[in-house]
């Protein structure tokens, strides 16, 4: 349960580091990340150290596997309206999500950096991101040719987020892209299958509840 639990808030807190921020650049494509887990945390299986990214102009679909199954975001940025999709059991559900509308002011301080390195064979920049709440600064990496709102993390950063840690569980996770790629993607990817159950977060922790007892 443990795991579970883990999984769930390493979603949310990406979800809560979102903000309904629109940049004029577009892009289209798919993004690769790794994902190191805290140390002591046993992964389940070698699909969940990744996190597939796709992005349509101003449509998300990230997707990532746990431990209780495959879960999907979607968001449509301008409107700022978002899903996870996710099997539960026998069951499709889509969970309904409301980004984090506060300004990240409140929660990071940017500092730029000097040089950068090379990650998935693109010239990054390194930027120092300090948590305010945590008072801990940490240096991360972005690339400017690409914007930031093609994440849900750090969205004020100067580019998309290439190397970051999240706070999860009090524990710093780190996400590294593994690769890039342009290219046209199918409309349908960020739309919500007819066989899927709408349903709000407060029914899904009960159905998680009641499969514990």
């Amino acid at each position: 349960m443990k795991k579970i639990i883990l999984f769930i808030s390493i979603l949310f807190t990406i979800i809560s580091c979102a903000t309904p921020k629109v940049q004029n650049a577009h892009f289209e494509g798919k993004f690769v990340y790794k994902i190191s887990l805290p140390k002591g945390i046993d992964e389940v299986s070698d699909s969940t150290d990744y996190q597939v990214v796709y992005a349509k102009d101003s449509m998300l679909r990230i997707e990532n596997n746990t431990p209780i199954g495959k879960q999907i975001y979607i968001k449509h940025i301008p409107r700022n309206r978002a899903y996870i999709l996710m099997d539960f059991g026998a069951t499709k559900l889509a969970i309904q999500t409301i980004p984090d509308t506060a300004s990240e002011n409140s929660n990071y301080h940017y500092s730029s950096l000097k040089g950068g390195e090379k990650i998935a064979g693109f010239k990054t920049q390194s930027i120092a991101v300090h948590d305010i709440e945590m008072d801990t600064t940490i240096t991360m990496n972005y690339y400017p040719n690409i914007s930031s709102k093609y994440s849900t993390a750090y969205t004020r950063m100067p580019g998309l987020p290439m190397k970051y840690y999240l706070l999860s569980d009090n524990e710093w996770v780190k996400y590294q892209i593994q690769s890039i790629e342009e290219k046209v993607l199918d409309i349908n990817l960020f739309g919500i299958p007819s066989d899927y159950q709408i349903i709000t977060f407060d029914e899904f922790i009960e159905l998680l509840q009641q499969e514990e007892e």
